[in-house]
């Protein structure tokens, strides 16, 4: 078995400063179509509001709700919006600019050439719309600059350092340049700047010094080692980041038994994060489950070398627990263990109880991301449950319910021989709607949804289906009758189909009727692989491991990109107790809104509500 692990500089940290975006006249978009019909899109950007877009786009903030209904109560982060062609949004503001090409050469990523020339992938795909779905060698990219000039590196021009404000259109290759120093050092200066994903307005510190060659972020490999079955070690996969540390090597558990990863920083005392999880790295053969949890801890990494810039050091040490509680009583027992600040706990029930037992309940605090029935928050203050209980996430999914679909009637759909295996949210949806004297339909059916099933319905009417059951087999046995009824109606708004989670591995036609459907789910969390947050992490992830993340739902390994990102962000904010302060952190599929009210321990709260829309589009936000 082969992992993966990397080595960086650790590089001093600064500060970011944020400035009201300067309005533009124009910026471009790329092209999608949707029906037969072109469209611009956009993905809104954190913090980005309905106004500053108004100004970035140049039309009224009227024009953008109409076009996209779903965002009058405000955009959320990396929601898709769409513009018909014939709005005009397209025009680019040519300036002093000067266009220069890319040839494509084999294996080069979007990801990789908008690095080298040090501007955001959003604005490479926008001149080059066709390269939306991928590109290969042999392609022509178009690349922007600000005047002639080809993009040349710069190593002896010297600065005094200072302030930015980043124009329209400005890459940060050229601001590197204009400044004598490389992007890898104005990315050091600005731990909180997204090299990929940025915009004109934004307030950068600008490094003192010249431009020396710098040592960037470089892959090495390590064979894992086949440890003895009845001594527990280390994975051997590990991320060293030090600073004032030109390289660092991944030993193995016999010359290392704590292989760590440090994340750079200006204090002397780490905070120490412990990922138990069993990798089975004895095993002849490498299990799914296994599988799973190496994504994670690949994931997790991943987020660790973004935040090494900044902050205070973090050693992130990983352990293989072998899926044996003895084992994890063994690792327990080390000296080390009494400096861990987090334990990051595995799925086993058993196993997560004892790690919480032996944890020292003034100071360490249990991350438990997999065993989502556990009740152990509920006892001990200081484990963090990273999955809402199904309880509370079926409250909060009726309340969405009541509130979303007011004004129609509900229908619940179930076929005979078929098992409920949501018949405790249906359950429960039913007494409440009682409660509040909202009558509600049910349809009984043999094979499949027929359209004798809906006689007698007021054709007039609005309606919201909700099977039963969340199986695809029996969403396809309800979708064609289902679709059938809703051209019977008055309006193409007049039916909804109100489902779960597991929706959300629905591919092809199955996708294709949920947007029919008007389908809306809940979920802990929502990944949507076409937005380009995600488009750059699996790219960054294909670069660092020389592999595709695994297809499964949801990602393991954006989860452990996730959950480091809070974890790491918190330990910072709080200074290491999350007690005091736990902010909502938002991620690429899981958003952390952590409570503590009515409960002992802390519970993330978040729950998506996801809308599908006819064509393939999506809406989501958090309830």
């Amino acid at each position: 078995m082969t992992l993966i692990h990397f080595i960086k500089r650790g590089l001093v940290s600064a500060v970011l400063t944020m400035a009201a975006a300067i309005p533009a006249t124009a910026i471009d978009l790329p092209v999608t179509t949707v029906n037969g019909k072109d469209y611009y899109y956009y993905d809104v950007q954190p913090k980005e509001t309905i106004f500053s877009l108004s100004q970035r786009l140049g039309i009224s903030r009227e024009e953008i709700i109409s076009y996209n209904p779903g965002v009058d109560g405000g955009l959320k982060a990396y929601t898709r919006l769409y513009f018909p062609v014939e709005s005009g949004l397209s025009a680019i503001a040519d300036g002093d600019h000067v266009t220069t090409t890319h040839d494509v050469k084999k294996g080069e990523t979007l990801y990789g050439v908008a690095k080298k020339y040090g501007i955001s992938v959003d604005r490479l795909i926008a001149l080059n719309p066709s390269a939306r779905d991928g590109i290969k060698s042999g392609d022509r990219l178009v690349i922007m600059q600000e005047n002639a000039e080809s993009p040349q590196p710069v190593t002896h021009v010297s600065h005094t350092g200072g302030t930015h404000t980043i124009s329209q259109g400005e890459t940060l290759y050229r601001i590197a340049v204009n400044n004598g120093i490389t992007v890898e050092q104005l990315l050091a200066a600005n731990p909180e700047l997204d090299a990929y994903n940025y915009s004109e307005g934004i307030v950068i510190n600008i490094p003192e010094g010249s431009a020396e060659p710098h040592a960037t972020p470089h892959v090495a490999e390590t064979e894992a080692p086949q440890h003895a079955a009845s001594k527990p070690e280390s994975t051997p996969a590990t991320q060293n980041i030090a600073e004032n540390s030109d390289e660092a090597t991944a030993d193995t558990a016999s010359h290392n038994p704590t292989p760590t990863a440090d994340i750079a920083d200006v204090t002397d005392t780490p905070y120490n994060i412990a990922i138990m999880l069993p990798f089975r790295l004895d095993d002849e053969k490498i299990g799914k489950d296994a599988e799973n949890f190496t994504e994670f801890y690949r994931g997790f990494l991943l987020a660790a070398q973004n935040l090494c810039n900044s902050g205070r050091h973090v050693n992130i040490n990983a352990y293989d627990t072998r899926g044996n509680l003895d084992t994890v009583k063994e690792l327990m027992a080390r000296d080390e263990m009494a400096q861990v600040d987090m334990f990051v706990a595995p799925a086993s029930a058993a196993e997560l109880d004892y790690i919480i037992s032996q944890a020292d309940s003034d100071r360490q605090f249990v991350f438990n991301t997999f065993a989502v029935r556990s009740s152990s928050w509920q006892t001990n203050s200081n484990v963090l449950q990273a999955n809402i209980p199904h309880s509370m996430m079926y409250q909060r999914a009726i309340d969405a319910f009541i509130n979303e679909m007011d004004g129609r009637i509900p229908v619940f759909v179930q076929r005979i021989g078929a098992t409920a295996d949501k018949e405790e949210f249906t359950s429960m949806l039913k007494s409440q709607l009682s409660d509040r004297g909202i009558a509600f339909k049910e349809i009984t059916f043999e094979t499949t949804l027929k359209d004798e099933d809906f006689a007698g319905y007021d054709t007039g009417g609005s309606y919201v289906i909700v099977p039963l059951s969340s199986s695809a087999a029996e969403f396809n046995k309800i979708a064609p009758g289902a679709k059938r009824f809703k051209e019977s109606l008055g309006s193409e708004t007049a039916l909804t189909i109100f489902g779960y989670p597991e929706w959300l591995t629905f591919r092809g036609e199955r996708k294709e009727n949920l947007g029919a459907l008007n389908a809306v789910i809940y979920s802990r969390f929502y990944y949507d692989d076409t937005y380009y947050p995600a488009k750059r992490f699996a790219d960054t992830y294909r670069q660092a491991y020389g592999r595709d993340m695994n297809s499964a739902v949801p990602s393991q390994a954006i989860m452990g990109y996730d959950v480091a990102n809070f974890i790491i962000k918190s330990m910072r904010a709080n200074n290491g107790d999350f007690h005091s302060k736990v902010a909502p952190v938002e991620g690429l599929q899981t958003d952390f809104i952590f409570s503590d009210s009515n409960c002992e321990g802390l519970v993330n709260t978040s729950v998506e509500l996801i809308k599908f829309k006819d064509g393939g589009f999506t809406e989501h936000r958090n309830i």
